[in-house]
């Protein structure tokens, strides 16, 4: 297993950019956001995909130390703490993937993470044999309500894992409602981390702002010295206050294994600060 090449998955809008953005403010520490195309990876086996992944590392590696850049997605040439932007409507991916510079002294053995969310949960069995692994997770309701106000989730489709998981896209297919594929690709990212990830490897988006990212030190013991001012969007106001109720309604009356690591009262508790705030 390769200790200092780390991998980070979990579900959309749960904080994983932010999580890479707040690395990349660590000495010895590079973290980047989706630097590979997850569409190749289609009819590979999950050990292969895990190898194709160990040959990436490799390569970024020396890249990093021949020149100092590495690919990733990026805005204006940094790893951004949320890569989409607000606006009317659905928002909007504003990232694009190249190579970008890193400034900073990386020893031999720096730690690089990369993230990326369907792809890396598509294939955990394979990769967890050859890597450090974490899940970034959030609130069940938070994840969803996002998920409804970004790209293409609203439809309750993830191209980048069905395309590895042709079980999940027959199971999505077979459901007509929107909100129910969302529910359905909830539990499928809940269910897979907690199947093949530690729980000690799970990192709470909460805890991350609760701590300014020193609870990255999981990560990266040098990120224990983060104090980074950061505000929870748990119950921002950009989020349609009908949507978001009907969705936390389904949620409550679902079972699914979020459940295991957030409670009833939590989903509960964003409601009625979302409530509280509409009033």
């Amino acid at each position: 297993m390769t200790l200092n090449d780390v991998l980070i998955s979990g579900t959309p809008r749960s904080g994983t950019t932010l999580t890479c953005h707040l690395l990349n403010k660590v000495d010895d520490t590079v973290a980047l956001h989706e630097p590979m195309r997850g569409k190749e990876w289609a009819g590979m086996t999950h050990d292969e995909v895990a190898d194709r992944v160990a040959e990436f590392c490799a390569e970024q590696r020396h890249s990093l130390h021949e020149s100092g850049e590495a690919i990733s997605k990026n805005v204006g040439g940094e790893v951004p703490d949320n890569p989409s932007k607000a606006e009317q409507g659905p928002r909007k991916s504003k990232d694009t993937r190249s190579k970008i510079k890193f400034d900073k002294t990386l020893s031999q053995d720096f730690t690089l993470v990369l993230k990326h969310n369907a792809g890396f949960t598509a294939v955990l069995d394979g990769l967890v044999k050859e890597f450090r692994v974490y899940a970034v997770l959030r609130n069940p309701l938070a994840v969803v309500s996002s998920w409804n106000t970004n790209f293409g989730a609203n439809r309750g489709r993830i191209p980048a894992a069905e395309r590895v998981d042709p079980e999940l896209r027959e199971a999505l297919d077979s459901l007509p409602d929107p909100l129910d594929r969302q529910l359905h690709i909830l539990n499928w990212f809940y269910e897979r981390c907690q199947r093949f990830i530690p729980e000690e490897n799970f990192i709470r988006y909460e805890d991350v702002v609760a701590t300014g990212g020193s609870v990255l030190e999981k990560i990266a013991p040098r990120a224990g010295s983060l104090s980074v001012p950061l505000e929870s969007r748990n119950s921002s106001g950009r989020y349609d206050s009908e949507m978001e109720g009907r969705i936390g309604r389904k949620l409550l009356e679902s079972d699914g294994a979020y459940w295991r690591l957030y409670s009833r009262e939590s989903v509960e508790e964003v409601m009625n600060a979302r409530l509280a705030q509409s009033l």
